[in-house]
């Protein structure tokens, strides 16, 4: 037992040397380490930013001037101009002239005379429906007609008279189901009711969709076909938020489509939408553009041009203008000594031109450099090192 008890003991003093020693070593080494290097303040201030370059406005001709296949230039001077706001969009039918081909009385399909996209006149057959309604009411015309005929040659004016009057009923009756007056003259002249009614093409245009097949019972009132007139079509484009106060009804307006480049039509702005896209922001318009010939397609890509007003600018080839920077500039001739790079802005045209509305003098002829700028911009670039 005393044994044990020395051996517990010991033990003891052995376990209260190690953590005495072990908390000495970490003071020693606490007290060799270097003190950590001090943080910057925290409010210390930055570098400054790089500051824009500076580029020399002239540069001045060499001895003989420039090779004059490298750098060519030419007078222009100042032009009215239409002043307009690219618009990117698409084609559409004009619904406006859209009509649905529906039957007014009920009645099977037995025959179908045209499909999608086929070019109809108004008035030309489309289909044959065969309907008892239709049938019963040739009769009582039939039968009225047979009526009147046998006693107009009569004395009886009251029976004359009613007898008229019946068949007239009938016969407005076939019109209001469907029949033309070709259609009962016809039947006057047989003396027999057609099996079928012939349903007709209430305007000229283009089957754009089919809804029946033969064999399918229609409805009165249920879309046989729809007809669009495609002489007019609709450009729906977007406006952005910066373009909205140029923009009125009636405002004409020049498209272009990828499918003919270089041929423009012309139309006018009928349609502003009340509210801007909550997803785009930008503004619907919509502009009626004749088609007579049926060139433009509906969901054709196009571009529109808005003409929002007119002013003098000067209207030099595309190749005249230099990009710097996200800038545009002429190099400008002021003398046979000097080139002047210039500030403009503009906007570009479809015929390869470059309308220039701010930037240059107005009223006065500008020499202009239309081919070499980025060679003499990259000179000035080099002067300016």
């Amino acid at each position: 037992m005393n044994k044990n008890l020395m051996i517990g003991a010991g033990f003891v003093v052995v376990l209260a040397g190690g953590i005495w020693g072990g908390k000495y070593w970490a003071q020693t080494q606490q007290v060799q380490q270097p003190e950590p290097a001090q943080t910057a303040a925290p409010y210390a201030k930055a570098p400054e930013a790089a500051k824009p370059r500076r580029v020399p406005s002239q540069l001045t001709l060499p001895e003989g001037g420039f090779d004059p296949n490298a750098v060519k230039s030419a007078v222009f001077s100042a032009q009215a101009v239409t002043i307009d706001t690219p618009t990117p969009g698409k084609l559409a039918y004009n619904v406006q002239q859209a009509k649905l081909a529906s039957a007014r009385v009920a009645g099977r399909v037995e025959r179908i005379l045209v499909f999608e996209g086929a070019v109809v006149r108004a008035g030309q057959p489309l289909a044959e429906l065969y309907s008892p309604e239709y049938i019963s009411a040739q009769n009582e015309f039939l039968l009225s007609h047979n009526a009147f005929k046998t006693l107009n040659n009569s004395d009886l004016k009251e029976l004359v008279d009613d007898a008229r009057l019946t068949m007239q009923s009938s016969e407005n009756k076939l019109r209001v189901l469907g029949a033309t007056t070709e259609d009962i003259a016809r039947i006057r002249e047989r003396g027999v009711a057609s099996d079928t009614l012939t349903i007709r093409a209430p305007i000229g245009g283009t089957i754009v969709k089919r809804d029946m097949d033969p064999g399918s019972y229609l409805n009165v009132g249920d879309s046989l076909m729809s007809i669009i007139d495609t002489r007019s079509i609709w450009f729906t484009g977007n406006l952005y938020e910066n373009d909205i106060k140029n923009v009125r009804l009636g405002q004409v307006i020049e498209i272009e489509t990828p499918a003919y480049p270089g041929r423009h039509y012309r139309g006018r702005v009928s349609f502003i939408a009340p509210n801007v896209d909550a997803d785009t922001h930008t503004l619907q318009v919509r502009c009626d553009v004749p088609n007579p010939d049926g060139t433009l397609k509906p969901e054709m890509y196009a571009t529109a041009r808005i003409v929002t007003g007119s002013a003098q600018a000067l209207v030099v080839p595309q190749s005249a203008i230099v990009k710097d920077q996200g800038k545009l500039y002429l190099m400008t001739q002021p003398d046979d000594k000097h080139i002047e790079r210039v500030a403009v802005q503009g906007t570009p045209r479809s015929d390869g031109t470059f309308q220039v509305t701010e930037g240059v003098p107005g009223g006065a002829s500008v020499r202009v450099v239309t081919q070499g700028g980025m060679l003499l911009n990259e000179m000035l670039l080099k002067q300016e090192a």
